[in-house]
């Protein structure tokens, strides 16, 4: 450092001298030069954003999250406010959509260092589908009835009250979401915190209900609650973090259960009303210890452990509403249900030296179900008395994971990375009692002035005990079959990034990622996978006031499978999976000057989805999605604390899902289905608003 500075004196005094600047010159005058951040702010300020806006057409998939679902005029209204005064005390204050369903408000404040506390709410709607159609009176609440004059029939063909009967009906659902909390930091190495939130969650969403063989698409009622509470405290000092936090969350249902008319001609002795629960309350409450120490000045080890309980025990309902079957007593009253979790985890970091880091870790999650088990009549559809009763599984699982992963820097320009981990996982009353997964992986970085690479392998392969199909015996699976996610597997990854630099206006990169999966031990389920994807993107600074961006992405996923019928029988037929993602994306922003600004944002996709039998003769029809969605901006300045907004949004989407077209309310015989279509819509949204500076 003292050679350079000598350096930096010796060549001033050669150049200056030669560029007409004189070692004895005053200095420059910067009383005049300005500094954003210099001055501390102080007072309060406040930006109204107020506006109206339009929406073209009504359409829920296009407002799925948004709020913008209805046709019509909408008030825009945002706003954020700012308070500082000297000394630490501040206050925020943000809303944002409250014209809309999906809005939000939030203050938040304090002192500097000291305390801070926060109030929050916000609303979360989800239009599921404006395109269902049903005859069930009641839409919203837990008991659906059939109109008066109503027609049962075998098959839906033969409810001749059907159509006139049919009303359209709105699947969707509403969050309200209030959270309240604070933390306070005045004791030295002492911080704590807690946060209470409440969520209010109505609502109606689609369900499936089934007498014998014939089913009814049904609006199932949502009215949840859920309370969730956070607290903690941490402990730091030069060595030594630590911290001790409690986590609890309490669901609640209003509605435990749900009945609903029969619309079809009862088979047998199956009734005329048909009843099902609905989620059950629940409460869950967890203890977290972690702490953080400095070994020594180049090792250091962190660790944490969790205590958790969960529980259920909402009384039963009785087997069926069917007075013609006849029934044991219940077992129990309730489930009693308890599951005890534990998990710890422990890791170590030391830089061995300035170019090589190594790190450890071990890890531990036990789930221990203990809720107690029972012999249960088995109802099925309020319809059938199984012959021979069923008992509840009571689930559990330990998993242990270890991994080592190390860093070397070859080079200033090259780096290498590598890493192994094995996991092992054991489980109760499964098909697979013990899985163990090896994991190894290597990576590259190599960095120059005008590019960089980074490239990355990893395989795995994970073994498992004896497959035994059903623990509890009913109904019967073939022998041959094995669930994906225990099956014996190879997998093999690669990663692909590079990204260049050619000029100081531009760059551009590109990312290449591989996945082969293959299940060498399945006869019959999935037999093997694979995905690739590549992108690319750019940006350029066209001038000193323009800009542009750009992205260009495919994607596609691939996966066989087998399936037998017939226990102990080869495999009669085989199925396939095709899915290709393609997107393309482009930016451009002009700040013409200080009083205005625009942009320019566009965005295509498509999907495609085949599925393909290769024994049948007809297959299905492929899955496809297209979107098309462009945004404009223009803002204006007159003032100095006024500016006006102008912003046009087109979207356009259209699907194709066999599954769903052309499948009206009694299309299927057997089937009394919403009708829903798949969507597909056109909207224009343009919205005008002025924000202004107090």
């Amino acid at each position: 450092m003292q050679v350079n500075r000598h350096m930096a004196l010796l060549l001033a005094a050669v150049l200056l001298p030669a560029m007409g600047v004189a070692a004895d010159d005053p200095e420059v005058d910067t009383s005049k030069w300005p500094c954003k951040f210099c001055e501390f702010e102080e007072g309060f300020s406040f930006r109204p954003d107020l506006g109206v806006g339009y929406v073209s057409d009504a359409s829920a998939k296009f407002g799925e999250y948004n709020g913008l679902d209805e046709e019509g005029a909408y008030v825009v209204a945002d706003a954020d406010a700012r308070y500082r005064k000297e000394g630490g005390l501040w206050l925020d204050l943000t809303a944002v959509d409250l014209g809309l369903d999906s809005r939000f408000f939030g203050v938040e404040g304090g002192k500097q260092g000291q305390y801070a506390l926060h109030l929050n709410y916000k609303e979360l709607p989800h239009n599921i589908s404006d395109t269902a159609m049903s005859p069930f009176l009641g839409a919203g609440s837990n008991s659906l009835a059939l109109p008066s004059g109503w027609v049962t029939g075998a098959t839906t063909g033969f409810m001749s009250a059907l159509d006139t009967s049919l009303r359209t009906l709105d699947l969707e659902t509403e969050r309200r979401l209030f959270d309240i909390g604070g933390s306070y930091s005045r004791v030295t190495h002492w911080a704590f915190a807690v946060n209470f939130r409440h969520e209010e969650k109505e609502g109606t969403r689609g369900l499936g209900g089934t007498f014998a063989f014939n089913d009814s698409q049904l609006p199932m009622p949502i009215d949840f609650t859920t309370d969730q509470i956070d607290a903690s405290a941490a402990y730091s000092a030069e060595r030594l973090q630590a911290r001790i936090a409690y986590y609890g969350s309490i669901f609640k249902n209003d509605d435990d259960t749900f009945t609903w008319a029969n619309p079809y001609i009862p088979l047998g002795t199956g009734g005329t009303v048909g009843q099902m629960s609905l989620a059950p309350g629940n409460q869950f409450h967890q203890l977290v210890l972690s702490a953080g120490y400095k070994l020594a000045a180049r090792t250091q080890m962190t660790a944490d452990v969790a205590f958790g309980q969960m529980t259920q025990d909402e009384t039963f309902l009785p087997y069926t509403i069917n007075g013609t079957l006849s029934t044991q007593p219940l077992p129990r009253s309730s489930l009693d249900g308890r599951v005890e979790t534990l998990a710890g985890h422990l890791k170590i970091t030391t830089q061995l030296a300035d170019e090589f880091r190594v790190n450890a870790s071990l890890s531990y999650n036990d789930r221990n179900n203990q809720t107690p088990q029972a012999l249960y009549d088995w109802i099925s559809t309020d319809y059938v008395q199984a012959t021979v009763p069923r008992t509840n599984l009571p689930y559990s699982f330990t998993r242990s994971v270890a991994s080592i992963d190390g860093a070397l820097a070859l080079t200033p320009s090259l780096r290498l990375y590598a890493g192994c981990s094995y996991d092992e996982y054991t489980r109760d009353l499964q098909e697979v009692e013990r899985t163990n997964e090896g994991t190894c992986w290597g990576k590259a970085n190599l960095s120059k002035e005008l590019a960089s690479v980074s490239l990355m392998w990893t395989y795995s392969q994970r073994t498992g005990s004896a497959y035994q199909p059903n623990p509890d015996g009913t109904p019967a699976q073939n022998p041959l079959m094995r669930l994906y996610n225990l099956a014996d597997r190879d997998r093999n990854e690669a990663k692909l990034r590079v990204d260049v630099t050619p000029g100081e206006r531009f760059n551009f990169g590109f990312d290449v990622r591989a996945t082969w999966d293959d299940y060498f031990s399945s006869t019959v389920g999935l037999l093997n996978g694979a995905s690739w994807s590549a992108a690319a993107d750019c940006g350029w600074a066209i001038a000193e006031k323009v800009s542009a961006s750009c992205y260009l992405g495919h994607e596609e996923i691939k996966s066989e499978q087998s399936n037998a019928e017939l226990l102990g029988a080869s495999p009669p037929w085989f199925g396939s999976n095709h899915d290709v993602i393609d997107s393309i994306g482009a930016g451009f922003k002009y700040d013409a000057s200080e009083k205005f600004d625009m942009g320019f944002d566009y965005t295509w996709s498509r999907s495609s989805g085949e599925v393909a039998i290769k024994s049948a003769t007809v297959g299905f029809p492929d899955l496809t999605t297209e979107l098309n969605s462009a945004r404009v901006y223009l803002n204006y300045t007159p003032k100095k604390k006024l500016t006006l907004r102008l912003s046009y949004w087109y979207e356009g989407y259209r699907s194709e899902d066999w599954a769903l077209d052309d499948v009206l309310p009694a299309t299927i015989g057997n089937v009394l289905a919403f009708g829903q279509q798949s969507p597909g819509y056109d909207v224009n949204v343009v919205t005008l608003s002025g924000r202004y500076e107090f």
